[in-house]
């Protein structure tokens, strides 16, 4: 080896040792970071599963791999008479020869490393193997009649096991053929193909095994019809599976035993035609009987007659789809709608219209951004909705964590690890409050938060004190589950829609297309809000600087920030040296060396790394699917927890439709309860029955917990997540019908229907209600979404689905579903009849044009008594500073729809102004019945217009409309002159418009 190449070859082995070393101290600093979540267990069980395989199946497959290579590579026999052309001459040979081993040896030590890297990589898979829980008979697959748990548990780690043993065989196979070339014990001469004795008998060894390897590959071939997407519009074995692919497969694994046999029966020949013809007939009737045979089937006998001929398998994936959703449960119960509502009504349900949702979380988390940030390096992430007691009355409330975005911060290394290491507090808001000046009201907040008791006296003493507000452990910044639903394009002309050529994107949950990819983690959402590339892989707390607590906002003169010091057990210790450096090497020494060298670090500081949710528990229990909305609760301690919605799932249910998202099975299994504190996470499983998180059990017994164990408080602020329940719409929309014919017709398929937002149409989204449900004598906390018929989204609703959230009946799923022959208004026939109203049209086009934008609110759908009440909150904000103020609420009920600036005063232009409201504010006497105001321009004044006012401006608008489309077309000409003089005249206008109002 010349001097230069073993220059190349050191440095080769010095970049490789580096990346080594870090690898390991990777390792040993995870272990240190399960070691103080007390999860050590965990991590053991993971690591020697992961050792294990790969070096059996590495360590196999390199003996397996050199060994055949070895064998092939042995010197020509001394009397071998050569025939034919010599593949290299000899000076070629002779400088191959001096590398020819060292090169095998580093080929099938790359390729061994290579079948390590994906066998460690199995490690779930294994364990689930070793670990099996078997369904109830209920879940047999019905055409093996087989247990669902050898499809869940068994069938992924067997298919690995034996495609990799094929594998290994072909591999071998080829490797060998190419070295007896090389070797010269196999010549082509001509087109005959000269072997001696050896040569021939290894290769077709070699041939042999790999035709009897595929016999069991056919067979688990055939295991895998159950996952079958050729049938139409149903997912699992469809008739041309069964009774083509299903035998066709067997007759394959029938001409693999006899070519194996005949490979065997050749090794004393010497002639390769008969393993030759034998290759080619497997071959030819896996290609073309594999594609031309079900084809025909398919062609010929289903599709003349396909619904009788799929009906049975149309049954089995319906079975088994709302077997592997949970939707099987759905209680579905008929729900008439009457076409009254009186104030007796009203009161009868005080806790239900009360807590309608007027604030949606959009708007309210803009208007805490500008009004309760507070510091522009805070941010809140995210507004979640709850429900908490307040003197005997259960109230819906919007809180949000009060987070350090960090990319707002200057980006020196004591910032962003020592000085700025935690949010700090959150803000709350009842859902239906609201000022005059159309503002939240608040129940927590500023720094320090504290409860207010400016609209709500007895709020202080009822347990709404924060008394540890310092988040070190925080949400991540994944956007909403709304937001990562893709938003079906409707298009208001049904024609222009039948014509269009891009089809509708399909949102998350609903059932994907045959084929469908396999299922994607929530975690890996794409962020906004802070760039995750600035958010601090770590932090240090306990050290001797100051961490900041929060800033003081106050005038006084001489106020000064307040520091404080992480006192809690969260994160790893740095009890040395060697610690700080086997984290300084993690995060990279060249970037993360102060760690060694700052003197703030004692051996009581303390360095917490994946700090956001859910990140930090897929680094701890990776096998899990985690919600990407965690919420924050406060508990009756003043502590902030944040809970995390876990699912266990799977692809590989037998028969079960497949969704884009998540495989085919899932459940929402377990709660992880997670001190925004102490950081440390507890997972608690809520549904014992799930034999995948039964599995999970057996193998990880250190990190569940009974749900038994879980605090009281806790328990209350749990809620059915707003993820599992679009996905279980989603099938439900479909697997609902529970007839092969109706189900193949699409006869009475569901969808979640559109709704106007801002000035856009998406998807309505999921939302929570305390509500009483029909026939039920108490409220209760559920998230609920109402259902149209598919492809009529634009049309009336046919149902209403909900999902329980109290402790007592938590998770059940119940659809009302609507009688067929009456008609009840869907979503968009409500937001025609807001676009249609004279008063709201005019409003919306003024506060549009003048320096505001309008966003219409989320569509709400509120079952009251025996009728429906339609809700959507207004609110304008100012385009030049975003502070969202509510300015009007709309209410419909049957065919009358009306606004005002409150819901008490849209009540009472719905119902009257002489009814009875009994508000359940605690502290507050209701408010004595009032004429309702009406709805009018922005502030300063709200005043009232007449018809003779209202016809001026909408003359004026109009004029000023006409005037803007003029002056954009001049601007198109590049008439400048003309485009300033039309701007001016608009501008005209609306200054005599806004005299008007203030006349």
């Amino acid at each position: 080896m010349t001097q230069p190449s073993k220059r190349v070859w050191y440095g080769i082995a010095v970049i490789i040792g580096l990346i080594v070393i870090q690898k390991l101290f990777i390792l040993y600093t995870d272990y240190l970071w399960f070691g103080a979540l007390e999860q050590g267990p965990v991590f053991m069980t993971i690591l020697k599963s992961r050792i294990l395989l790969a070096v059996l199946f590495g360590a196999v497959f390199f003996v397996w791999l050199y060994g055949n290579a070895r064998l092939a590579r042995r010197p020509l026999p001394k009397d071998v008479t050569l025939i034919g052309r010599r593949l290299l001459p000899d000076e070629e040979r002779q400088q191959i020869e001096e590398y020819a081993d060292r090169a095998i040896l580093i080929f099938c030590l790359i390729g061994a490393l290579m079948v390590a890297a994906v066998a460690a990589a199995q490690w779930r898979e294994w364990l689930q193997f070793l670990n099996a829980v078997p369904f109830t008979e209920a879940h047999n697959d019905p055409l093996f009649e087989k247990n669902a748990g050898f499809y869940v548990f068994k069938l992924s780690f067997i298919l690995y096991v034996w495609r990799s043993v094929f594998y290994a065989i072909v591999i071998a196979l080829v490797v060998s053929v190419l070295v007896h070339l090389y070797q010269e014990a196999i010549r082509i001469v001509g087109n005959v193909v000269q072997a001696i004795p050896r040569a021939r008998i290894h290769v077709l060894s070699l041939l042999a095994l790999a035709f009897f390897a595929k016999i069991y590959s056919y067979r688990l071939m055939q295991y895998t019809l159950v996952y079958s997407a050729h049938g139409k519009e149903f997912f699992g074995a469809s008739y041309a599976d069964v009774h083509a692919r299903l035998p066709l497969l067997t007759v394959l694994m029938i001409m693999c035993a006899l070519a194996g046999i005949a490979c065997l029966i050749s090794l004393r020949g010497r002639s390769l035609t008969v393993p030759g013809g034998a290759l080619a007939a497997v071959l030819l009737v896996s290609i073309l009987g594999g594609w031309a045979y079900p084809l025909t089937i398919q062609k010929l006998i289903v599709g003349p007659n396909e619904l009788e001929r799929e009906r049975t398998f149309i049954e089995y994936n319906i079975e088994a789809t709302n077997l592997a959703y949970k939707t099987a449960d759905v209680v579905d119960k008929p729900h008439s709608v009457a076409s009254d509502l009186s104030w007796d009504d009203i009161n009868d349900n005080t806790a239900t219209i009360y807590n309608i949702r007027l604030w949606d979380h959009r708007p309210l988390e803009t208007f805490y951004q500008q009004m309760q940030a507070l510091r522009p390096y805070y941010q809140f992430a995210d507004v979640d909705v709850d429900r908490y007691e307040i003197d005997g009355e259960t109230r819906q409330v919007m809180l949000a964590a009060r987070q350090l975005a960090y990319d707002r911060l200057s980006p020196t290394w004591v910032n962003r690890h020592l000085l700025y290491t935690h949010g700090y507090g959150l803000t709350m808001s009842p859902v239906a409050e609201v000022t005059d000046e159309g503002k939240p009201i608040y129940w927590i907040k500023n720094l320090p938060p504290v409860a207010s008791t400016e609209d709500l006296p007895p709020v202080a003493s009822i347990g709404l004190d924060v008394k540890r507000p310092a988040l070190y452990y925080t949400a991540s910044w994944h956007p909403r589950l709304i937001e990562r639903i893709a938003p079906p394009e409707f298009i208001r002309d049904e024609a222009h829609e039948r014509a269009a050529t891009r089809p509708l994107e399909e949102p998350e949950g609903a059932p994907g297309p045959p084929g469908a990819a396999p299922p994607q983690r929530p975690a890996a959402a794409q962020w906004h809000g802070t760039d995750p590339g600035s958010v601090p892989l770590f932090v240090l707390g306990n050290t001797k600087a100051n961490e900041l607590d929060y800033p003081q906002v106050s005038d006084e003169e001489g106020a000064e920030n307040v520091y404080t010091h992480y006192s809690g057990s969260g994160g790893v210790q740095l009890t040395g040296l060697w610690r700080k450096l086997a984290f300084a090497i993690r995060f990279g020494l060249s970037r993360h060396y102060q760690i060694l060298f700052t003197d703030s670090i004692t051996p009581e500081s303390r360095l917490m790394m994946y700090r956001e949710l859910p990140e930090r528990l897929t680094a701890l229990a990776p096998f899990l699917m985690y919600d990407p909305d965690p919420y924050l609760m406060l508990d009756d301690a003043g502590e902030l927890k944040w809970i995390c919605d876990a699912y266990t799932v799977s692809n590989m249910y037998p028969y079960s439709a497949r969704i884009t998202w998540s495989g085919n099975y899932v459940r929402n299994s377990v709660k992880v309860i997670v001190d925004a504190y102490e950081g440390k996470p507890q997972y608690y499983i809520v549904d014992p029955q799930d034999p995948m998180v039964q599995c999970y059990q057996k193998i990880f017994p250190t990190l569940f917990r009974d749900f038994s164990q879980m605090e009281a408080s806790v328990k209350q602020h749990l809620r059915y997540p707003q993820l599992l329940f679009r996905i279980q719409a989603g099938i439900y929309a479909k697997y609902h019908q529970k007839n092969p014919q109706t189900f193949y017709q699409a006869e009475d398929e569901w969808a979640v229907p559109p709704e106007v937002y801002a000035d856009s149409y998406r998807e309505v989204e999921a939302y929570y209600q305390v509500m009483k449900l029909p026939g039920e004598e108490k409220e209760e906390f559920l998230l609920m979404l109402p259902l149209v018929l598919a492809k009529f989204e634009r049309k009336n609703m046919v149902a209403w689905m909900a999902a329980r959230c109290d402790p007592e009946k938590y998770g059940e799923l119940i659809v009302y579903r609507f009688p067929k022959k009456q008609l009840v208004y869907g979503t968009m026939h409500f937001e025609a009849l807001v676009d249609n109203d004279p008063e709201l049209s005019e409003l919306m086009t003024l506060w549009g044009t003048s320096g505001s934008r309008v966003i219409r609110g989320n569509v709400l759908v509120i079952p009251v008594a025996d009728t429906l009440l339609y809700v959507e909150p207004i609110y304008l904000e100012s385009t030049d500073v975003a502070l969202p103020e509510l300015r009007i609420v709309v209410l419909m009920h049957g065919d009358k729809l009306v606004h005002a600036p409150t819901l008490d005063g849209a009540l009472a232009k719905l119902l009257g102004s002489d009814g009875v409201r009994k508000r359940p504010v605690p502290g507050v006497e209701p408010p004595a019945p009032a004429e309702p105001a009406e709805v009018t321009a922005p502030p300063p004044a709200a005043v009232a217009v007449s018809a003779d006012e209202l016809a001026t401006l909408r003359s004026l608008l109009e004029q000023a409309i006409e005037l803007d489309q003029e002056a954009e077309a001049y601007l198109t000409q590049g008439d400048l002159g003309r485009y300033r003089d039309k701007q001016q005249q608009q501008r005209d206008l609306l200054e005599k418009a806004w005299q008007e109002l203030e006349q």
